[in-house]
């Protein structure tokens, strides 16, 4: 085909005529600018249902696409050279949320185009997808709005980017702050975890419901205690999950969900002491194993452990340790280990002394950050040669949602 080419306006699209080389001229009509009819819809889809749109060629230079949906599900640009190999952009989709409207654009060139949906596991009742061809300057976000991982924008506002992911204003990343204590240290306990609670912390190998105990009298239902706890856990897929759980009366009670391990049990609602009055525990139902401890007139879970999602990664930032001992001649070692699941492997990444002729705490500050892995389970032990110490941890952590 050579480069004589002619671009006629017409009235249902734009027509080019080519002429190669021995002079026969052949016509090729694309589809005009503006709304594309072969790429929008407002069908609704049943579950976990695909809309794949008609393979496009035009002369414009930029795609537009406009989605609302009142389920959550996944936009997909595909592209193509030549109508049948198809490559997506970007290659994970957009994530589109329930009930938000989002537009995203691309520069589309000469390629052909089209626009693939894909539905969550409920059924549609609105569904609104509409396709524009042109070109489109970059847009640009209000400064209040959230601005997602895969956001088309450019962010207008002065930034300070941990303390808009500690906000709630990006989208896909969650600041985590984990702390923890352990006292009672001994010269022959050896590694001992670092949390509120006696013995050493067990990591499940498979999804359980977890017991609660309580002390019926302070704590439950018709008390001044804590009445309502949330658990920041991770499911039995190995995903972070949220559940409340109201506490009953007796003193025990299984929950209604399983897991794998909790990152955070906090009161939610108490009886008008302001915290739980008495120690609560939580075990694996499975087992027996104690995998949370929220102390007496604490609130909130003590332990320098976290659970990394199946479907996050996650950067480590920050660590501080502090010792309490009665002794100036205490060293304490302490080390950081990683255990992933997909290996069922321990690693050990982390390890320092803290002696107390020199000092009694410590800071840690990463230049780059400690990457986690999916299922990775980052936890903190703490070894010392002298009886009665105590030992503070802790650490922080941005977790990003895989994209």
């Amino acid at each position: 085909m050579s480069n004589n080419t002619q671009l006629n306006p017409g009235n249902h699209g734009d027509v080019i005529h080519t002429i190669d080389e021995s002079g026969v001229k052949t016509q090729v009509v694309y589809i005009g600018g503006g709304l594309s009819g072969g790429n929008s819809t407002t069908t609704a889809l049943g579950a976990d249902e695909t809309y794949t749109g008609t393979s496009e060629l035009n002369v414009h230079p930029d795609v537009m696409v406009s989605c609302f949906s009142n389920v959550a599900g996944t936009l997909y640009f595909d592209f193509s050279v030549n109508g049948t190999d198809w490559r997506t952009f970007p290659s994970s989709g957009f994530a589109v949320a329930a009930n938000i409207h989002e537009f995203h654009t691309a520069v589309k060139g000469p390629r052909y185009f089209r626009v693939r949906f894909v539905n969550g596991s409920s059924i549609q009742t609105t569904f609104q997808l509409s396709t524009y061809y042109g070109q489109f300057g970059q847009p640009s976000a209000p400064m209040n709005q959230n601005l997602g991982l895969d956001n088309d924008a450019i962010a207008v506002r002065p930034t300070l980017p941990q303390d808009e992911i500690r906000l709630g204003l990006r989208s896909g990343v969650t600041g985590w702050n984990k702390f923890g204590y352990r006292t009672g240290l001994t010269a022959a306990g050896g590694e001992e975890s670092i949390w509120d609670a006696s013995g050493n912390f067990t990591i499940l190998t498979s999804a359980s419901t977890f017991t609660i105990t309580y002390n019926n009298t302070t704590d439950g239902l018709g008390t001044t205690g804590a009445t309502q706890l949330y658990f920041y856990y991770i499911d039995s897929n190995g995903l972070p999950a949220i559940t409340p759980h109201t506490l009953g009366n007796t003193g025990t009670d299984v929950t209604s969900f399983s897991g794998l391990g909790i990152n955070r049990c906090v009161v939610a609602a108490n009886g008008g002491a302001t915290y739980n009055t008495n120690a609560i525990t939580v075990t694996a139902t499975t087992g027996g194993s104690t995998q949370a401890i929220i102390p007496a007139l604490q609130s909130v879970t003590q332990q320098a452990i976290f659970f990394n999602g199946s479907n996050h990664t996650a950067i480590a930032k920050f660590l501080f340790l502090s010792v309490q001992a009665s002794t100036k001649t205490a060293t304490i070692l302490v080390k950081g280990y990683i255990y992933n699941r997909e290996f069922n492997t321990r690693y050990e990444i982390f390890r320092t002394t803290v002696d107390t002729a020199v000092a009694l705490d410590a800071t840690f500050t990463d230049p780059i950050g400690f990457a986690m892995n999916p299922t990775d389970v980052l936890y903190f032990v703490a070894d010392s040669d002298s009886n009665s110490v105590g030992i503070s941890c802790r650490f922080s952590l941005n977790q990003y949602q895989a994209t």
